[in-house]
């Protein structure tokens, strides 16, 4: 089963510069552009590029959840609390936070 992604949009695209200056004002965000797995069988540490993304610690849950840059917008996880943090990046940002079928949160 697929997971219901949300995203970070506005009419105009947003630059991969200003959507770093964003994570990089905000000492609960870290920019990473690669992320570090290991596999659970092998024990092989698997490196996969993830440029331009940002992760989210959130202060209460002690959390990390995954904010995803490409093509002028943002990728994000349901979660409530990843959506309450989306809602004030995209004020930031001058956006809108957007469901995969079009609805606005």
């Amino acid at each position: 089963m697929a997971s219901y992604t949300l995203h970070i949009e506005r009419e105009n695209q947003i630059s991969e510069t200003e959507w770093l200056a964003i994570c990089e004002s905000d000492s609960s965000l870290t920019v990473q552009h690669v992320a570090i797995t290991t596999n659970p069988q092998t024990g092989e540490a698997i490196e996969i590029q993830t440029p331009n993304s940002c992760i989210w610690t959130s202060p209460i849950l002690r959390r990390k959840y995954n904010f995803s840059y490409a093509n002028g917008s943002i990728t994000f996880g349901s979660d409530k609390a990843q959506i309450k943090k989306a809602k004030k990046l995209a004020r930031l940002l001058s956006a809108k936070v957007i469901g995969d079928e079009g609805e606005e949160y």
